[in-house]
């Protein structure tokens, strides 16, 4: 009579029974979610072969942090960069925190004049440019980086096309949530990757600290 108290309890040890710990564990791997940002090193089998064909060098670009716009032709009758196209895209690139102008690397406004003579010539939309920013390893301080999206085009669509430029040099990240892409010119090995962050920590926000990898 004395273990009559405990004769309905299910043994311990029995299939019935779920410790509170298992049970912890299992709902925990049942919320399971991608990472937030997740990247790779692309291989050299992944990069493109031939070289790039010279772009029209025509810009249609909007500032969505400043409201502006600017329509430039890159190069000049003699075929190099023109001095005055350059200082008009350095200033569309500006820090929006800051107004600080920064010399922008010209073989990322290249970059965006193939994409935009792929896309019939849709006006790109400059999410954020320059940044004069703490964090100097980001290539947005460098000036050689844009976070850009194109009005009626997809990030995926976008992301996928611009995969296909790289011939390697290039960072590409893609931002679902927040609706845009980030390009950059960098030294060899290219990266890519895809961050989940809400959009309102993205646009127009430094990139985070822990993109260590990317120096986004």
């Amino acid at each position: 009579m004395g273990s009559s108290a405990h004769a309905d309890r299910p043994d311990p040890g029995g299939p019935s029974s779920v410790r509170p710990f298992e049970r912890h564990t299992q709902l925990r791997r049942k919320k399971r979610h991608p990472p937030v940002l997740s990247g790779f090193l692309v291989p050299h089998s992944q990069l493109r072969e031939e070289p790039l064909p010279r772009p029209s060098g025509h810009l249609k670009l909007r500032a969505v942090n400043f409201r502006t716009e600017a329509e430039v032709d890159l190069y000049g009758p003699d075929g190099g960069y023109d001095d005055e196209a350059l200082d008009t895209l350095n200033h569309l690139w500006r820090c929006r925190r800051t107004g600080t102008e920064k010399p922008i690397d010209p073989h990322l406004f290249e970059i965006l004049s193939a994409i935009q003579d792929h896309f019939d010539g849709r006006t790109i939309e400059l999410v954020s440019g320059f940044r004069n920013q703490k964090r100097t390893t980001s290539f947005h301080f460098h000036g050689s980086a844009a976070d850009i999206r194109i009005p009626g085009v997809s990030e995926k669509t976008l992301h996928s096309y611009v995969g296909t430029l790289d011939i390697g040099g290039m960072g590409l990240g893609r931002y679902p949530r927040a609706g845009f892409i980030h390009v950059d010119v960098r030294p060899e090995p290219s990266y890519r990757w895809t961050d989940y962050s809400a959009p309102n920590e993205n646009m127009g926000h430094p990139h985070r600290k822990r993109r260590k990898a990317s120096n986004s």
